[in-house]
């Protein structure tokens, strides 16, 4: 919330409103994506790949069941 609104409000303020330290969200914000977000990036990209292959037909219960 506070990466999406810094455009619009001052951070420091944000992370006082947001009971935040300053240094964490920035150290959070730097910091590369986990391991499980990484996997769950990989993981839509093959479920958009197989729905395109499928000619977009098939819906998430038939994609699921079909892995």
């Amino acid at each position: 919330m506070i990466d999406t609104l810094r455009q619009q409000y001052p951070v420091a303020l944000m992370c006082r409103i947001l009971d935040v330290s300053e240094s964490g969200f920035h150290a959070w914000n730097t910091c590369p994506p986990c391991e499980r977000e990484q996997k769950n990036a990989r993981l839509v990209i093959e479920i958009l790949a197989a729905h395109q292959r499928t000619r977009e037909t098939y819906g998430v219960k038939r994609l699921h069941v079909s892995w």
